[in-house]
């Protein structure tokens, strides 16, 4: 086609957008909303992704020993250890330790635990084990339990398994909720499409009957379709990274300051925004010319 027609084209298909503003505005909200939520429950996951390959750095063993252990066993064992493969690091912790490292993470409340010394101390000794990656940790484990003085194991992979399960949760419902939105987005976008087509009736049997090709009364109801996905998409952009930001202003600066979280922080959005509106643009694209597509297959016997 020539540039002028592709011209007259783009403008009938921005016109359709302008003459049915109240569709339009519909079409672009239905869209937007849909990306949205998508944007909100990529932006999650991605999240819990890199909270994950954190912890999956970080996975340790403890094994806390049994009351009374002799010191000969104490040393038997960091004999072994120091044999282990998948070992980053490790370190013996006695009960004394233990309790002195309990007294500092109550702070200000450290007074509540003055009932306790070294006769009376409730903490056992441990060993705390740090493995270079998440596939060495069941081995670690059944070496820890081959030692009898060894009474109970506790180690993180089973937070890397919660938060992995709670990942792949996010995105099973997300993918039901994004579906059930664009499909919405696509049935306004065809209605609008449909009163384009129904308006512009008599004027495209005219083109017709003077020789119009089918493509060439096609593509300003693409144009349309299209157009209106864009914009959903760029509206959307603009919302998600602005509810990030805020987000980030409020929790990313500070991380999650308890517990076994306190190392992360949100990711920035300048690392996750190029990918988000990237899809934005293709879902909201696929969507605007799909839904054009069906409204021009249905009424528009060309």
């Amino acid at each position: 086609m020539k540039l002028r027609t592709w011209s007259d084209m783009l403008r009938q298909g921005f016109r359709n957008v302008f003459r049915n503003r109240v569709m339009s505005l519909a079409s672009v909200s239905a869209t937007t909303a849909a990306l949205f939520v998508l944007g909100l429950i990529l932006a999650v996951i991605m999240n819990l992704n890199n909270m994950v390959a954190g912890l999956e750095s970080k996975v340790e063993v403890t094994a806390f020993l049994k009351k009374g252990i002799q010191e000969k066993d104490v040393q038997a064992m960091e004999k072994q250890i120091e044999k282990w493969d998948g070992i980053e690091h490790w370190k013996f912790v006695s009960r004394a330790d233990a309790l002195e490292t309990w007294r500092d993470e109550w702070g200000d409340k450290k007074y509540l635990l003055e009932g306790y010394n070294a006769e009376n101390n409730p903490l056992p000794d441990s060993f705390e084990i740090q493995v270079k990656k998440p596939e060495y940790v069941e081995r670690v484990v059944k070496s820890v339990e081959d030692f009898h003085a060894a009474e109970k194991i506790q180690y993180s992979k089973d937070v890397v398994d919660s938060i992995t399960s709670i990942a792949n949760t996010t995105r099973m419902i997300g993918i039901i909720i994004v579906v059930l939105l664009c499909v919405m987005a696509m049935v306004i976008i065809h209605n609008t499409i449909r009163i384009s087509v129904f308006s512009r009736h008599r004027e495209i049997n005219i083109m017709k009957y003077i020789g119009a090709t089918d493509w060439y009364i096609r593509w300003p109801f693409l144009i349309e379709g299209l157009t209106l996905g864009l914009l959903g998409a760029l509206v959307s952009g603009g919302l998600t990274a602005g509810v990030y930001n805020v987000l980030m202003s409020r929790l990313g600066d500070r991380g999650m300051q308890n517990g076994l979280f306190s190392m992360f922080r949100m990711l920035p959005l300048r690392s996750i925004l190029p990918w988000i509106l990237g899809l934005f643009i293709l879902v909201g694209s696929i969507v605007g010319i799909a839904a054009s597509m069906l409204s021009l297959r249905k009424h528009l016997r060309v």
